[in-house]
């Protein structure tokens, strides 16, 4: 059981980043960055409250406010900094001409996909957990439960790791890092616009119908957009309502079940009680392991499903 959950190329990697400086100038760097935004927008707030004579009812606002803010903002930096983290993974093995020395070993090709991921995310993953202290400072000023906090800070590990199955996989099908990060920037880029744009259009065909009014209806593949999901759950937090989304997008969150056996007349009556961003963790994440095993399938130099089984010979 010890062998089998100990990885030699996450233990190797992290010895290699946890002992190099500049992670921590980088981790320092990153918590100052959104310390100083908080700092501004806090003393904007406060200023533009005194203006108006309203500082007395403002901790509850502003506390709201910086909590969205920081969400937001934190947001877009896990999106920028994991791409350039996960996207080199395996092309860089590849460039350094080591990647065939990796496949000889012992290690399935599976394993070395999930070393390589968590390694990499290692670095996204102390980001987020070291602005923790940063988001603590909301709750001097109320508006935030410690939940609210904690569904952000999940829902933040799942749309990193999605992004970054996304970068491992550039890095197994492209073999220069560069082109394989590039990669990486227009698929998430592409995906959330699509998805919004083809999402948005789809809504407004199927409402031209005004008996579709009546049914609650929202495209399959607006569940491929995280930036949906964060919107949903922080209009929910905010409104304190499941359906967040709707005061958002102006839409309601579900599928409308047609014609079809009890069992999955069940599954999508329990599908449509889900919140949004709910909905969006589930699917991104069938999406990182379906990512994944097609990685572990690309460097598998055997003739194995997804590399999982290897023909380990003593």
């Amino acid at each position: 059981m010890k062998n089998s959950l100990n990885n030699p190329v996450l233990s190797s990697e992290l010895k290699i980043k946890m002992r190099n400086w500049k992670t921590f100038a980088a981790i320092s760097s990153y918590v100052g960055v959104m310390l100083l935004i908080a700092f501004i927008f806090f003393k904007a707030f406060i200023e533009r409250q005194m203006n108006f004579d309203a500082i007395i009812n403002a901790n509850t606002s502003i506390g709201l406010q910086l909590y969205m803010l920081l969400a937001i903002v934190q947001f877009i930096l896990i999106v920028l900094i994991v791409p350039a983290h996960t996207s080199g993974a395996i092309s860089m093995e590849r460039e350094r001409q080591t990647l065939d020395l990796l496949l000889c070993t012992k290690i399935a090709p599976l394993k070395i996909v999930l070393g390589k991921l968590f390694s990499s995310m290692s670095f996204v993953l102390l980001l987020i957990i070291s602005s923790i202290p940063l988001f603590s400072l909301v709750f001097l000023f109320g508006g935030v439960a410690p939940k609210d906090v904690f569904f952000l800070f999940l829902f933040y590990i799942i749309t990193a790791i999605a992004i970054g199955s996304m970068g491992i996989f550039y890095s197994t099908i492209l073999k220069k890092t560069i082109t394989a990060t590039v990669a990486c920037y227009v698929t998430v880029f592409i995906l959330w616009v699509l998805s919004a744009l083809i999402g948005g259009y789809t809504i407004s065909t199927r409402y031209e119908n005004v008996n579709a009014l009546k049914k609650v209806y929202t495209p399959f593949i607006f569940y491929f957009n995280s930036p949906m999901g964060l919107g949903d759950m922080l209009s929910s937090q905010a409104t304190g309502n499941i359906g967040g989304i709707n005061s958002l997008f102006g839409i309601n969150h579900g599928f409308v079940p047609s014609v079809s056996p009890k069992g999955i007349t069940v599954i999508m009556d329990k599908w449509e009680m889900l919140s949004f961003w709910i909905k969006n963790s589930i699917v991104m994440g069938i999406v990182s392991i379906i990512l994944l095993l097609i990685s572990a399938n690309r460097i598998n130099p055997l003739n194995t499903r997804f590399g999982i089984k290897r023909q380990d010979k003593k």
